[in-house]
């Protein structure tokens, strides 16, 4: 596999990781910067290769370009949902989760018959074909004005815990139950940062341990629409304030 793939993949995971390419090296023990390896001027050493194994469980036949699987860390539990539905044509179907469905869902992941009795939809999209999704029905203020209460977000399922991208949100699902959050992965830490878009709601954190299903957010259903005003009414305030120095000038 050519240089170019694996230097990539090395700035991907740095990326992933949130380092500036000084600090990853510092981790690394590489010297003082990554800029060699990333621009293919250096080539990666075995130790390099084994340091990112060691310590952040990187797969180095996917640094290489000869596997899908990113992450090697047997610690991380596959977080894809256990029961799916599927229509007569053998296309998945949408489940969807309420309110009152939601809190007894994260002690029935594995219960074919509590899943049957929930309500089922499908859309005829393509981008709805390819992979599982889930409907739930928002609970709470913590992601106001974003997603608002009894609102219903459609998600896609996350297969493994290490592909959560950051301040992305997500529906995790732990044994408390079910929360809409927007997400900061520490994979180096082996936690979520649980973020409320409402400044009023405090951050969580949730080891992976905790966690048994994520949905990422992929759209929603509402009937509001929020309109963003504020700039319309700063545009009426300074042709007000205009108007009057010109007739006070005048």
């Amino acid at each position: 596999m050519s240089l170019e793939i694996q230097c990539q993949r090395l700035r991907q995971i740095r990326e992933e990781l949130g380092h500036t390419q000084s600090s990853f090296a510092q981790q690394l023990g590489v010297g003082s910067t990554t800029t060699e390896y990333e621009r293919g001027r250096t080539k990666l050493t075995g130790e390099l290769v084994l340091r990112l194994l060691s310590d952040y469980n990187v797969n180095p036949l996917w640094l290489y370009g000869e596997s899908d699987r990113k992450y090697l860390d047997p610690r991380a539990k596959e977080v894809s949902p256990s029961v799916v539905s599927v229509d007569n044509s053998g296309f998945e179907n949408i489940l969807m989760v309420n309110q009152k469905a939601a809190a007894g869902y994260a002690g029935n992941l594995n219960n074919t018959e509590f899943h049957e009795q929930l309500p089922a939809f499908a859309f005829p999209i393509p981008e709805y074909r390819n992979a599982t999704f889930r409907c739930f029905q928002v609970e709470g203020f913590s992601m106001a004005p974003t997603i608002l209460p009894d609102e219903w977000i459609i998600t896609q399922a996350v297969e493994n815990i290490t592909q959560v991208k950051n301040n992305h949100i997500y529906v995790i699902v732990d044994p408390d139950g079910i929360r809409i959050k927007q997400i900061h992965n520490a994979i180096d830490k082996r936690c979520l940062a649980l973020i409320s878009l409402n400044p009023d709601y405090p951050q969580e954190l949730i080891d992976y341990d905790q966690v048994l299903e994520i949905w990422q957010f992929h759209s929603k259903i509402s009937k509001e629409l929020i309109i963003d005003t504020t700039q319309h009414k700063l545009d009426t305030i300074y042709h007000d304030v205009k108007a009057m120095k010109e007739k006070m000038l005048g």
